[in-house]
């Protein structure tokens, strides 16, 4: 395919466009590892200084991990329990048995587990605190960080942002992103983290063309976490005719495999969490769980209407744009708007549910060569929500001592903020739509706040809080996928230079 002419940009001046040239040099040799290990050392520093993992949710995962760790595979997943999918415990199960986690403390028999593990929940668990695993097996769950970094430099690399100053700066907010280390301080969720690793594993294997990878890789993240679905329906429908069947095959086979090794190890329990998950238990906190519905209309509803959404949408992109779909910018805008689309339909609204649509954007804004300040806003206004305890994701930080005393102090720093910067861009002459984020930030901030004085805030509810960030993020993810699909043009072919050149486009216009 010839590749499409060249676009001509407006030449940009002043700081931020700096920092931009800056950040596209290419990185030195040991630049890399320095990145991995300054990120690495960020992330869990930020998890251990607000308290470590928290038990908060543990057991969806501990449980199964102490009975794989002590070769129980049948009693992993005993009937009645609602428990994590299965591929992050049989890693963290891995994982307890090299380090012999607890083997100090005879595990409990099979006796003691019941004939049909009816009483291998409550036995392991108590297992568990006896012999003193909880707190390293909480600790395993920073390996899958290290999954999402391999992730997020799969998809730099293959955008044609890897190997640059993007890369080391791209891990360090990722690392800094509240609604990404709340996956393991607030509620432990691991499985999360893991599931979008391999999801983006998955993302860059397209990009490059290695399709059976790309099925192989989001298998293994729908194995972990079941909104990795939203990942794999679009890139079957953009993959190329010839390379569909081997996308299709390749994670089917892989998911049979798992599926079937499950049914024959474990139990269908373990099915279940995989082809469910929570998709038929009531929630609270978001527009679904206030219609009060319940199993098989429920799992319609939060599960399949937004996979349903995500293969209409990718269609629709596929027919407007064909093969330029699968370049850099247009492909990531399309996967973050499919995974916002589970915080649209979903039944639970927590801040680690943010981590995914969060990372994609991130990625997505890098892509590009611009970091625009809208998305900024949103991640702050996101952070700002979710840690001062105002939504269902309550006490955050409550395992400090300081803790506290942030919550209190967060919302109006951040409402400065975000009003200083609109008084900046005010000054600097520019009346326009870049100042409604940071006003809006703003004002979020100061309704967020939990003050005594804050008479007003303190009425809005975790609905009202999922509305105005997943209409915001909404916008975040489709805005580039639309001018995408208007000018299709302006992109090169998939075969063209990974992406650099697609994201020019949007430098001096709609990612400001």
């Amino acid at each position: 395919m010839a590749h499409s002419p060249a676009v001509e940009e407006t030449p940009r001046t002043g700081y931020p466009a700096a920092v931009e040239a800056w950040l596209d040099r290419p990185l030195a040799p040991w630049g890399g590892a320095l990145g991995w290990v300054v990120a690495t050392f960020v992330f869990v520093g930020l998890v251990q200084l607000a308290g470590g993992p928290s038990m908060g949710d543990d057991y969806v995962s501990t449980v199964p991990t102490w009975a794989i760790a002590h070769g129980q595979l049948v009693c992993a997943y005993p009937p009645g329990a609602v428990l994590a999918a299965p591929l992050y415990p049989f890693v963290s199960g891995a994982i307890a048995a090299a380090g012999r986690i607890g083997h100090g403390v005879p595990f409990p028999s099979a006796a003691a587990l019941g004939p049909r593990c009816d009483h291998a929940f409550g036995a392991i668990s108590a297992w568990g605190f006896r012999a003193g695993a909880v707190a390293p097996t909480l600790r395993i769950g920073y390996t899958a960080w290290v999954v999402l970094l391999a992730g997020a430099v799969a998809v730099l690399r293959a955008c044609g942002r890897g190997r640059r100053r993007w890369e080391p700066f791209t891990l360090l907010v990722l690392a800094c992103l509240p609604p990404v280390w709340l996956c393991l301080e607030n509620f432990f969720h691991p499985q999360d983290v893991l599931a979008m690793g391999l999801a983006l594993v998955s993302v860059a294997c397209a990009r490059r063309g290695s399709w059976v990878a790309a099925g192989v890789a989001v298998a293994l993240a729908a194995l972990a976490q079941q909104f990795a679905l939203l990942v794999a329906a679009p890139l079957l429908v953009l993959a190329p005719a010839r390379s569909r069947w081997s996308y299709a095959g390749s994670a089917a086979g892989t998911a049979l495999v798992a599926l079937v090794t499950l049914q024959w190890a474990a139990s269908g329990s373990a099915v279940h969490a995989v082809l469910v998950g929570t998709g038929d238990a009531a929630g609270n906190g978001t527009v679904v769980s206030g219609l009060h519905l319940h199993g098989a209309a429920l799992l319609v509803v939060a599960r399949l209407t937004p996979l349903v959404l995500a293969v209409v949408l990718a269609w629709w992109v596929r027919q407007r744009m064909g093969r330029a779909a699968l370049e850099a910018v247009p492909l990531l805008s399309l996967v973050a708007l499919c995974l916002c689309l589970r915080l649209v339909f979903d039944q639970y609204s927590h801040g680690y549910y943010y981590m995914a649509l969060a990372v994609t954007l991130v990625l997505l804004d890098v892509a590009a060569g611009h970091v625009r300040g809208s998305l900024v806003a949103w991640l702050l206004l996101v952070s700002v929500v979710f840690v001062v305890g105002g939504t269902t994701s309550f006490l955050v930080l409550f395992r400090v001592p300081w803790g506290h005393d942030v919550v209190q102090l967060l919302p109006p720093l951040v409402a400065a903020l975000g009003a200083a910067v609109a008084g900046v861009l005010s000054w600097r002459g520019r009346r326009d739509a870049r100042i409604v984020p940071w006003l809006a930030l703003a004002l979020g901030a100061l309704l967020a706040w939990p003050s005594s004085l804050n008479h007003v805030g303190l009425r809005f509810t975790s609905v009202f809080w999922q509305i105005v960030l997943v209409l915001a993020g909404l916008a975040l993810a489709a805005t580039p996928l639309l001018h995408a699909v208007a000018e299709p043009r302006r992109h090169p072919s998939p075969s063209s230079a990974r992406g650099v050149s697609a994201g020019a486009a949007w430098r001096d216009g709609i990612l400001r």
